[in-house]
């Protein structure tokens, strides 16, 4: 394991777009967990001597707004991916497991044409975005960041400005990296799978306080150095309300990125990726927590990199797109 020190230039990847797309998603999950358990929070509002009904309709305004702003920043589903007798798309987890296509000759020479898998290592992550709330210091923190493709961090976070009503503030931290792949011999379906496994523990907490863990990648069907940016999909392994307990909880999850596109052959596709956590509290809750989230099958016995599975399948010359 590698302690939290200068490491080596970040991957060329753009986190564009993606703390504000996180956080909105984050946001909303958390507008209509309130509208759907309202009651504590009405209960919060009759001691503070407020109007609950109208902080109902305010939770339903905002929860409006969110979505419309989340609308423009959602990725665009991707282009379809061709399909003929020769691809079989794998099972979720099963990239490995299914057949790849038997072996074709195609003239001219009878060039053989056929599909194979394999698996490739992630590698450390690398720091992404760092995000405090306005009118907070203290930040989520990297502990370790290990050369499996895991990175443990903690929290020690309160919200500072307990003003007497529940307003929230959002902590987000990310890590990323980039995978590049074996290029294809011909054009092919590329398909590539990995898990992400989250484990949090909360030895204290108090107040309202949301922890969520996400996966976000991005894709490029032929890398040749320039940024990948990670804005094709979002997925959350963790999304929890964290209750107050003497004992300390602890909570797992886990995600599983299953994904094909095309590539040429002779061409390098390459994914990059983010791991993050993020932290809604309430004014005046606090929460410590540690936190370990990893990417890909773990090979202590190889001992560089979460492993990630691909597989390519051919897609015959009559049924190319451009």
């Amino acid at each position: 394991m590698s302690e939290n020190a200068p490491r080596s230039s970040a991957p060329p990847v753009s986190l564009q777009g993606l703390q504000e797309r996180v956080l909105l998603s984050a946001a909303l999950m958390r507008l209509n967990a309130q509208l759907r358990n309202f009651t504590p929070l009405r209960d919060r509002m009759l001691a503070y001597g407020q109007d609950a009904n109208a902080a109902y309709r305010q939770i339903e305004s905002r929860r409006d707004q969110v979505m419309a702003e989340l609308k423009k920043l959602t990725p665009a589903p991707g282009l379809p991916v061709p399909r003929s007798k020769f691809f079989r798309p794998p099972r979720s987890g099963a990239v490995l497991s299914a057949p790849t296509a038997p072996a074709s000759f195609l003239p001219p020479g009878n060039s053989p044409w056929f599909g194979y898998s394999g698996g490739v290592h992630a590698g450390p992550l690398h720091e992404g975005d760092d995000i405090i709330p306005p009118g907070n210091t203290r930040p989520i923190l990297t502990d370790i960041i290990d050369d499996l493709g895991g990175v443990y961090s903690h929290g020690g976070l309160v919200a500072d400005r307990p003003d007497g009503h529940p307003k929230e503030y959002f902590w987000l931290h990310s890590w990323i990296e980039l995978i590049p792949f074996p290029a294809p011999a011909v054009h092919s379906t590329f398909t590539y799978s990995f898990p992400v496994p989250v484990l949090v523990e909360v030895p204290d907490a108090s107040g309202a306080v949301t922890l969520w863990c996400f996966v976000s990648v991005g894709e490029t069907p032929n890398f040749v150095g320039q940024e990948v940016v990670v804005n094709t999909v979002d997925s959350w392994p963790l999304v929890i309300d964290v209750h107050e307990s003497p004992s300390g909880q602890d909570y797992q999850g886990q995600s599983n990125v299953h994904r094909s596109f095309v590539v040429q052959g002779g061409h390098v596709p390459a994914v990059a990726v983010a791991l993050g956590i993020v932290v809604a509290l309430e004014s005046g809750a606090g929460v410590s927590f540690d936190g370990f989230i990893y990417m890909g099958q773990r090979r202590a016995v190889i001992g560089y990199g979460g492993l990630v599975n691909f597989r390519y399948d051919p897609i015959p010359p009559a049924i190319k797109t451009a």
